[in-house]
């Protein structure tokens, strides 16, 4: 009697074993790769989404004179050194208007007086000016810090088009073309997405597409600092001073598979394929490019190190992941 109660207690234990052994050891030994998907041919495109701060080469044209404005140039437009941009008729001895009052504050002996109206450097035309002219060049990159370019990106441009101009008033800007400057912060775990002399392109204002190389590449705190320099046109490159960009710093196209197929055998990464027989084998993987959640990796065959061609994943492969 005793062995045939006995017998149910350990057939519950031996049951108790076996779903121990389903449920942690055998997850355990295959690397807990539950469920399985197709791999398929897409496109993993890579990116930071920030603002970015315009920099650039400029300089604000003072009237030497008063008068009733004349204007000859619409802007945006590109004009030679000694262009006439506008002339004044008449005279008007009226006191300089207070709405410009900062802007000849903050750009002083930097700005240009002029009286023939004509411009001094080659450049694209602006009826807009903030004031910062003079404090953020190109040369002050370095120097100016994230909260610094903060509060440019609260700058108001104030519309310099009139009908009347008072004696030392802020009339037009002209702006180098030939190069500006983005100055982006990007988080700092993103670094290896960056480097100095490379080029990236950049979607602004999420329709204009350019390119621009990154001239600078500096840690602050907890951001990644980017210097981007570009020569392409944007419409409003020179009356803004900020702009939402979007910098794309890899696009790759290949078989998609998710990071959490990716395992490890002998020193080498690989996915388990499923074959023919039903069980799934270890299949070595070239990595082209992640975003730390989806991976793009060689397709068919790929070169190790050593030039030796090693067969991979092949297109509609059935993948094991990580539950």
């Amino acid at each position: 009697m005793k062995g045939i109660k006995g017998k149910p207690i350990l057939l519950f234990i031996l049951v108790l074993a076996a779903l121990y052994c389903v449920i942690y050891v055998i997850p355990t030994l295959t690397g807990a790769l539950r469920s399985s998907y197709t791999v398929e041919y897409g496109e993993l495109q890579i990116s930071d989404e920030t603002d970015g701060y315009i920099v650039r080469n400029e300089k604000v044209y003072f009237a030497g004179a008063g008068g009733e404005e004349n204007r000859y140039i619409s802007a945006g437009r590109l004009i030679r050194k000694g262009t006439k941009v506008m002339t004044l008729t008449g005279s008007n001895d009226s006191r300089e208007q207070r709405r410009y009052r900062r802007i000849r504050e903050n750009i002083g002996k930097a700005g240009i007086t002029t009286g023939s109206f004509a411009a001094q450097a080659e450049g694209v035309v602006s009826y807009y000016a903030d004031g910062y002219e003079a404090e953020f060049t190109p040369s002050a990159i370095d120097k100016k810090k994230y909260d610094d370019f903060r509060e440019l990106g609260k700058a108001e441009s104030i519309d310099l088009a009139r009908s009347e101009v008072a004696k030392g008033d802020p009339v037009f800007k002209i702006v180098d073309r030939s190069g500006w400057y983005l100055v982006c912060y990007v988080p700092l775990e993103n670094r290896s997405r960056y480097k100095t002399g490379e080029r990236y392109t950049l979607v602004l204002n999420q329709k204009t597409e350019i390119y621009g190389k990154v001239t600078g590449v500096t840690r602050e705190g907890s951001r990644l600092k980017l210097v981007i320099r570009t020569d392409y046109y944007y419409k409003s490159f020179a009356s803004v001073r900020t702009v939402p960009v979007k910098i794309i710093t890899s696009d790759a196209t290949g078989l998609v598979i998710y990071n959490s197929s990716i395992t490890k055998k002998n020193g080498k990464k690989g996915v388990y394929v499923r074959q023919n027989s039903g069980k799934y084998k270890f299949t070595p993987i070239q990595v082209i490019t992640t975003d730390g959640k989806k991976s793009v990796i060689s397709s068919s065959s790929f070169y190790d190190s050593g030039g030796n061609a090693v067969s991979t994943v092949q297109n509609y492969d059935e993948v094991l992941r990580r539950a």
